[in-house]
């Protein structure tokens, strides 16, 4: 079922449908396989068709939904294959992030990083997979804003919903723990401007959704690419 969200100030009315769209998809509000039927996406944010019609075609180009001639228009399942494209990307790009991290982190940047993490351990605690998510993100953002690399999160972000619906689905899944002491360790080593092993602990990081694919896919086996 559709969530929505309030339009955000300056946002455009396909934006908005963009970022509707794309947030549900990416936390499997809408589900792989699900229809998306136009007329009840432009009633539920009360916009016309053209601007829910541009989201649409923005999405399909990212691969994120199938738009079917005389069928209909379908949210994309995951394809393992971009998955791994995306994950292998994103590996290169923040091993580097953890290197500059301990050259460039100040000591209050660490701080709100350490808060992040508190705060992501009791949402973790009771289990809300919003809350969790939406910490992880954060904390992965702030890393790069950290150091100064904000154009490298945007480029990231362009291809992450791929990635982010396998991350999703393993929060589902209560696979947390060793994510969580990722976080801790790579903060570690930060403090101590160990440039290597924050690198080890990153890639060891980014290694998780390999070592869950299996579970993940055993546990939602519709969502899946066949």
């Amino acid at each position: 079922m559709l969530t929505v969200t309030p339009k955000k100030s300056g946002e455009s009315a396909k934006e908005y449908a963009l970022r509707v769209l794309l947030e549900n998809i990416v936390s499997v509000n809408l589900a792989p396989g699900d229809k998306i039927v136009e007329h009840d996406i432009c009633s539920a944010l009360g916009l016309s068709r053209t601007p829910c019609r541009e989201a649409e075609l923005e999405l399909a180009r990212r691969k994120l939904i199938t738009i079917q001639p005389k069928r209909g228009t379908f949210v994309s399942y995951i394809d393992p294959a971009l998955v791994e494209e995306v994950r292998a990307l994103r590996s290169v790009l923040e091993k580097e992030v953890s290197r500059l991290a301990c050259k460039r982190l100040t000591a209050s940047h660490v701080d709100s990083l350490w808060e992040n993490v508190t705060i992501w351990e009791m949402y973790i605690r009771r289990g809300d997979e919003k809350k969790i998510f939406f910490l992880d993100k954060k904390f992965h953002k702030m890393l790069y804003a950290g150091c100064g690399c904000n154009y490298w999160y945007e480029l990231i972000e362009s291809v992450a919903p791929h990635f982010d619906r396998t991350t999703v689905l393993s929060f589902k899944c209560r696979l947390t723990e060793h994510v969580e002491r990722d976080h801790i360790d790579l903060l570690k080593a930060i403090e101590r401007g160990d440039e290597e092993e924050a690198v080890a602990v990153t890639a060891r990081h980014m290694d998780r959704y390999i070592q869950n694919a299996a579970t993940i896919r055993s546990a939602f086996p519709d969502y899946f690419l066949k």
